[in-house]
């Protein structure tokens, strides 16, 4: 049941509660002094709303160190978030794998599982294998199922806002699927589905190059190319969950990126390796890739007006060899220039966007102004 903190409270109150909330969960840990200048509240203020949350079993008072006792004078009073009140769980439910990631509400992995899983499996197979792994997930963990307050699963595919495959191209027996229902292991816990490229998207909002950044296209480009939008601070989805598949129209060259790397005589690799090394004809054949890839990316950089543009995925790791010539190309085909950087996430970025899907369904319920949440009804 879900009640506010202290009863009835106006709404500056329960504003500059959350605030205060806020202002804990962004830091390791906060002095009362600190808390009031970084939520933007008088000390008394942020006390009466830090006692709140202690009370709430949201926040907790950090006792002193043995050390600190000694020194002259009252102590300060220092709080911090309680992320240990609840877990969220990531699934990235890819083709070849399963992979699982449980966290603390700050993302701080608590455990993982992983295993292979047949491409050629059919829909409930695969279901199984997710539900299985989630479960062996949280058990390393030794976390409760009671205490996992939401779950994110990333898929191949077109995902509509109900958590349906509305479309699959790589594994069709998924397509009409469920995954919402078909993951819902865990009995009451919400559970959030979204497009991997998509997911991918958030990890590198949160973790990666593009941490802080509000506008800017991504693009995973491997055996596949997409793109994903992230414009005034949120992810484009899209009426149907397929903003940004560009690579549908063969204008956008992308198809004929992969059929030319297809046709070189050595594997993009050694090719990449060959170019970097001075090897003219190796150089190119990336040249001829980067005009194809930079002619999709383009079409979204001129349709969003992003601050940069990250490459993501297998072709990331050719690094400046593939990127000044891309950078070279995109800039010929655009209005203003628009940066070209490389991803830092590694094999489990799609995990964590999972998780981060998670957390940013709970923290919409932590960071609700109608109604401060207890620990005992963070679940909706």
């Amino acid at each position: 049941m879900e009640r506010p903190i202290g009863g009835d409270r106006s709404l500056l109150q329960k504003i500059n509660t959350v605030a205060v909330l806020r202002a804990l969960h962004a830091a390791e840990q906060l002095t009362l002094r600190d808390l009031a200048a970084t939520a933007g509240v008088s000390r008394n203020t942020a006390e009466d709303a830090a006692t709140a949350l202690v009370e709430a079993g949201l926040a907790q008072e950090v006792r002193p160190e043995a050390d600190d006792q000694r020194r002259v004078g009252r102590p300060a009073k220092v709080y911090r978030f309680r992320a240990d009140l609840g877990y969220v769980v990531g699934v990235d439910l890819a083709v070849h794998e399963v992979n699982v990631l449980a966290t603390d509400l700050r993302g701080i992995e608590r455990a993982r599982f992983s295993r292979p899983l047949d491409p050629q499996a059919g829909a409930e197979d695969r279901s199984a294998a997710a539900r299985e792994a989630l479960l062996r997930a949280i058990g390393a963990g030794s976390i409760r199922p009671a205490d996992v307050l939401a779950v994110g699963v990333a898929t191949t595919g077109i995902v509509d806002r109900t958590g349906r495959v509305a479309r699959s191209t790589r594994l069709p027996q998924i397509q009409g699927r469920d995954l919402a229902e078909d993951l819902a292991v865990l009995p009451g816990v919400p559970v959030l589905v979204g497009n991997d490229a998509r997911l991918f998207t958030l990890a590198e909002r949160w973790l990666g190059t593009a941490r802080g950044t509000d506008d800017f296209v991504h693009i995973v480009a491997g055996r596949h190319i997409t793109a994903s939008v992230f414009l005034n601070g949120r992810l484009l989805t899209g009426t149907n969950g397929a903003a940004g598949e560009i690579g549908v129209l063969p204008e956008s060259r992308w198809d004929t990126a992969l059929q030319t790397m297809a046709a070189w005589p050595h594997d993009p690799a050694a090719t990449v390796a060959a170019a970097a090394a001075g090897d003219a004809e190796a150089a190119a054949r990336i040249d001829e890739l980067a005009d194809h890839l930079a002619t999709g990316v383009a079409a979204v950089v001129l349709s969003v007006d992003p601050e940069r543009v990250i490459l993501a995925g297998g072709l990331s790791r050719a690094g400046q060899t593939l990127l000044v010539p891309l950078q070279r190309h995109l800039d010929a085909k655009t209005v203003f220039p628009v940066p070209i950087h490389t991803s830092t996430l590694d094999h489990d970025a799609v995990s964590l966007g999972a998780v981060r899907l998670a957390l940013d369904h709970v923290e919409s319920t932590l960071f609700d102004t109608e109604s401060v949440r207890p620990a005992s009804a963070v679940t909706t």
